[in-house]
């Protein structure tokens, strides 16, 4: 079914004369429209090309809520936790093409906070960061916008929004955006300074000051490879370990498992006795947390894939990985028994690229394992709000049947565990834009009413679907009846 946008005509105007989204944005998804149905609960709970960097604890919150500035949807990030101050809740995602050391771009937010100061943190980094707890990143922010950045100041009902601009000279080449709170948590008599701080962002641009035709030519592909990710609850596989990057995965808990981190053979640096800055910081904050949590030996796993015999290529990746466990035996303070070596030569090709890419080490740290807990994922419920309680071929809903609405929707749990998607439906009457506007015009009424109901921030998704997906056959009355609907899809959580 195609997928539809659609905005009222006053929505249109003031998104063209005030957004004014570049067409040169590096961001994908930017105003977070297009959803993500995630594959643990197949539920439409995150946007499209963007995730959290502790999705296994703490999720940002995807609103449909009515309050954004454009569209339906926008995303609130807690800045600092009720309980604890360093809680934090961070988003990312890859940028559509790199941002180039020494060019100017202009950063623009529309963005708003609550009980907390008019600012946002952000970090262009050159891969994913994830981490398995919620706790304030070690890492530094690259540049913040704040109050002295504010250009405008735009409403949405009462709900007030502001466009902050920076330009900001690029320090590397950079292909990733982490935005979220990098400051220490501020305290005041043994209490945190700020209570519940939350980020709203309805919409976000990176664009080059001086633009190009167009973007790169890379920015299909990467669009594509961000949409066909779904894990938002779970650190995506595709995502820590890419073709041609080294480390993206952090192990900040003390969950079972293991983590494997692949060296490339620009692991040393050209005199052979230092390890390449690219990897130093990145290994000495696995290995750090590793010695925190586990006993386990290290497993130096080498491959080689040179154009020679197997058996060279077998002493080739037996010699790189002795190297590497010297290193950390001489500066590091391990001891040799802390590792398991193997050389495998020409063995277990990881890319299908040439085999240059095949020659590796893999580092594997492995935890004590815990009790496996086995995640439950409940089947969503639906509710059916029939076409009776709507004005004869209208979407306005009859006021004289609001107490049967009520009832339906009492029985939505409001203890924050559900994400909610709204759709309409009509029968076959009509043509196939009439049944598709009446459709959504009466999914936007019942979710209005939600809304003024108390369970706005639990919306995730309001669609027209017309005439397609009927429960009943559309030849007769009572067939079409079935079919003029609306449903309410409940997904609950099992976090």
């Amino acid at each position: 079914m195609s997928t539809y946008v659609i905005k009222s005509i006053l929505g249109m105007l003031f998104c063209c004369y005030t957004l004014e989204l570049p067409a040169q944005n590096l961001v994908p998804n930017a105003s977070f429209e297009d959803v993500n149905i995630c594959t643990e609960y197949i539920a439409p709970c995150a946007p499209s090309a963007w995730v959290a960097v502790a999705p296994e604890v703490i999720k940002m919150k995807y609103l449909c809520n009515g309050t954004a500035l454009q569209g339906q949807h926008h995303v609130s990030l807690l800045l600092e936790g009720r309980d604890n101050p360093d809680t934090r809740v961070y988003i990312q995602t890859r940028l559509l093409c790199p941002m180039e050391k020494g060019i100017t771009y202009r950063i623009r937010f529309y963005m708003n906070t609550e009980n907390y100061p008019l600012r946002a943190g952000i970090r262009f980094d050159t891969a994913f960061i994830f981490t398995e707890n919620a706790g304030c990143l070690s890492v530094p922010a690259s540049m913040e916008l704040n109050e002295e950045d504010q250009q405008k100041k735009l409403w949405r009902l009462n709900h007030p929004w502001y466009m902050l601009e920076k330009n900001y000279v690029a320090t590397q080449r950079t292909t990733h955006i982490i935005i979220g709170n990098f400051k220490a948590p501020q305290k005041k008599e043994g209490y945190a300074l700020y209570n519940n701080a939350q980020l709203f962002i309805d919409s976000i641009s990176i664009t080059p000051l001086i633009e190009t035709s167009e973007l790169c030519k890379e920015a299909d592909s990467i669009h594509k490879f961000l949409y066909a990710e779904h894990h938002r609850h779970t650190i995506p596989d595709t995502y820590v370990s890419p073709p041609g990057k080294q480390i993206l995965h952090k192990l900040d808990g003390n969950k079972e498992g293991c983590d494997t981190i692949i060296l490339k053979d620009d692991l040393f640096s050209p005199d052979r006795n230092t390890i390449n800055s690219n990897y130093r910081q990145q290994i000495d904050d696995v290995l750090k947390s590793y010695r925190n949590n586990s006993k386990k030996r290290i497993q130096l796993i080498g491959y080689s894939w040179q154009a020679a015999s197997d058996e060279y290529n077998k002493i080739i990746s037996f010699d790189k990985v002795k190297a590497l466990a010297t290193y950390l035996v001489y500066n590091e303070g391990y001891s040799f028994e802390d590792f398991d070596i193997r050389g495998m030569g020409k063995k277990q090709p990881r890319y299908d690229t040439v085999s240059g890419n095949n020659n590796r080490i893999e580092m594997i740290l492995c935890r004590i394992p815990d009790t496996v807990k086995v995640r439950i994922v409940p089947k969503p419920d639906t509710l059916v709000i029939p076409d009776i309680l709507f004005k004869f071929n209208s979407s306005e809903l009859n006021t004289a049947l609001y107490g049967a609405l009520d009832s339906l929707i009492r029985k939505i749990p409001r203890d924050g565990s559900v994400q909610l998607q709204v759709t309409g439906y009509t029968d076959n009457a009509g043509n196939d834009e009439y049944n598709y506007n009446l459709s959504l015009k009466r999914a936007n009424a019942v979710a209005g009413y939600m809304q003024q109901s108390g369970l706005g921030n639990d919306i995730r998704q309001i669609t027209g679907a017309g005439e397609t997906f009927p429960v009943a056959d559309n030849r007769t009355p009572a067939g079409r009846k079935k079919n003029r609907r609306v449903e309410i899809i409940i997904f609950h959580s099992a976090d």
